[in-house]
């Protein structure tokens, strides 16, 4: 059966979560404590056991057509006991109905492995979503700005930077934003600014990568380098991984439920 998930089911989802997505405990703990929502949660269950899931997070997307509502598609997964049973299918499908009785535009995704593409294809998802990488070296030398950390109330200046580029992105409501700086600021390295004649120019929200490097998980702004470089020099590191709005690699999915054209955009920091 079909339905939504309800506060009751929360240890069950946390338990699925935590069989389909295993390691990363703090993020999973912060994630139940700060984001999760039952009345979102699509879950399949049968016998009185949760057997799949999606998280169907509401957006608003910018693209040829304007703005407009669309799903964002959060921790998809089976239990290992009840794949190839087309269990996510009909979770899937059951969205986009939702979708389309709602008012939704579209359907996005992260998969999580480049395989999962594959999978997503038959479904209607095609690529729409891209980003760019690059590897920074810590020249010591001096950067020209003031570089500090950055709070709730630098979100005006952060939404401006982020969608001055035109072209289809995924649009941050002010909570989606103080968000992701409490994620950051608590698990993260930190969310960081380079401010130049008292504006800011440029801001990174920065992680440690798996192998525990640096990664500024999404940088944006005019001073990209000049960021990079401070940040490096701020928390005594030699090299840091940059993702930036770009097209080298294929980062997100896009099903539309009516025949807009898919074209290429940018969308990152979705507790990816």
């Amino acid at each position: 059966m079909i339905r939504w998930a309800e506060q009751a089911d929360v240890e069950a989802v946390v338990s699925l979560w935590t069989r389909c997505f295993p390691g990363d405990e703090a993020f999973r703990e912060w994630f139940f404590a700060n984001i999760y929502r039952s009345d979102v949660t699509l879950v399949d269950e049968e016998d009185g056991k949760l057997c799949a899931m999606v998280q169907m997070l509401p957006y608003q997307l910018r693209d040829a057509r304007g703005v407009r509502p669309v799903t964002y598609i959060y921790g998809a997964c089976t239990a290992p006991e009840y794949r190839r049973q087309h269990r996510m299918d009909r979770l899937l499908q059951a969205s986009f109905d939702w979708d389309q009785k709602h008012g939704r535009a579209a359907s996005i995704l992260i998969p999580q492995e480049e395989w999962l593409y594959g999978f997503y294809d038959q479904f209607g998802y095609r690529p729409a979503f891209y980003v760019s990488n690059q590897i920074v070296t810590n020249t010591n030398e001096p950067v020209a700005g003031h570089l500090r950390r950055l709070n709730a109330s630098d979100i005006p200046a952060l939404d401006w930077l982020y969608t001055q580029t035109q072209g289809m992105r995924l649009l941050r409501t002010e909570q989606d934003w103080k968000q992701q700086l409490a994620l950051f600021d608590a698990l993260g390295a930190g969310v960081y600014g380079l401010e130049q004649q008292d504006a800011l120019t440029t801001y990174a929200f920065v992680w440690h990568d798996d192998a525990g490097k640096l990664w500024a998980q999404e940088i944006c702004g005019t001073e990209q380098n000049a960021l990079a470089q401070a940040v490096l020099q701020q928390l005594h590191c030699q090299t840091m991984r940059l993702t930036l709005e770009g097209n080298e690699q294929k980062l997100g999915c896009i099903r539309y439920h009516e025949d807009t054209p898919v074209q290429d955009g940018y969308f990152n920091l979705l507790f990816n």
